[in-house]
């Protein structure tokens, strides 16, 4: 009798497995049904302002025969485009991003900082107490909407204090027309680049993954660096890393990860670059018309495949 009663609880134990798991897989299965679809995806209202405002601010730049760093910022100071333009000074690419950040740190223009940072005044050691990220001299300026409301704000270096302010007063001047204008030329390696970020931004469109898209030069220097609206803030460095890998090691980052195991020739490379190189794909190698290498494409938002294929988007838009 015992005998029997342990079987028959095994088998509607078995039993009641079993339903479970059928349940369970139907109810999987509704699950994964209703798993929404990718949201569309756009610039967003402060990169499509930026695209105006640096279209402008560089064609101010070549009237006045002097290459600048134009950046534009968020309110929270993260980047959402920046331009560098060729024989720019390389220090600008820190001052510009650093004007911007100023004037949404401390919503003002960056050259009204100066006055109120002096001894004894209610910003005084404001630039140490921000580890030099706050400049006290002109070229950020805010950016306001329509409704008199600061969405970020722009930075300038390359020239004298005036001439960084004038570029920059020109390219929210372009905004405030609110009129697409075409950017003059900034070099060959910019103008290459913003060809390609604009065929990669519409690959990330069209795959619904919103991408942050940088270009490099040889130096590993941000060229031009694109962010759309909600993509991820970790590949604002992810995506220049992965640019900086392809010129750094001259392939693409795709091919880092093998050669970077244990007793491969680039063991331990990541560490000894301070976690610059990356492993893993996105950035891709740009060459010329001879094949000679120029610079790198990196693309970062989705995943490993996506993120090449926006990049691989990017470089077939200039073969």
């Amino acid at each position: 009798m015992k005998k029997n009663k342990l079987i028959s609880m095994l088998l509607v134990g078995a039993l009641s497995v079993s339903m479970v798991l059928g349940f369970g897989g139907a109810a999987f299965a509704d699950t994964a049904d209703k798993v929404p679809a990718k949201a569309p995806v756009a610039n967003g209202e402060l990169l499509d302002a930026a695209k105006i405002m640096v279209a402008g601010a560089q064609n101010k730049a070549e009237e006045i025969k002097v290459p600048m760093v134009i950046s534009v910022v968020d309110m929270d100071g993260n980047l959402v485009l920046l331009h560098r333009m060729e024989d720019s000074l390389l220090a600008s690419l820190e001052i510009a991003q650093n004007k911007a950040y100023t004037s949404v740190a401390l919503k003002m223009p960056s050259a009204d900082v100066k006055k109120l940072a002096q001894e004894g005044q209610e910003l005084q050691g404001i630039a140490v107490q921000h580890a030099g990220r706050i400049v006290e001299f002109g070229g950020g300026l805010p950016i306001y909407d329509k409704n008199g409301k600061q969405i970020g704000a722009i930075g300038v270096s390359g020239g004298s204090v005036a001439e960084d302010t004038s570029v920059a007063q020109a390219g929210l001047d372009a905004y405030k027309a609110g009129k697409k204008i075409k950017a003059a030329s900034g070099g060959e390696l910019l103008d290459q680049a913003m060809t390609m970020v604009e065929a990669a931004e519409k690959k990330a469109v069209n795959i619904k993954v919103p991408m942050v898209i940088s270009v490099v030069d040889m130096g590993g220097n941000l060229v031009l660096l694109h962010r759309m609206e909600d993509s991820l803030l970790a590949s604002l460095e992810i995506a220049p890393n992965k640019a900086y890998t392809s010129v750094a090691l001259k392939m693409p980052s795709a091919d880092v990860k093998k050669l970077a195991q244990e007793g491969q020739e680039l063991q331990g490379i990541a560490v000894q670059h301070a976690g610059r190189i990356v492993e893993f794909g996105g950035g891709l190698p740009i060459y010329d018309k001879n094949g000679k290498q120029i610079g790198a494409i990196g693309v970062s938002g989705g995943s490993v495949a996506e993120d090449t294929s926006v990049a691989q988007a990017g470089l077939n838009a200039v073969k």
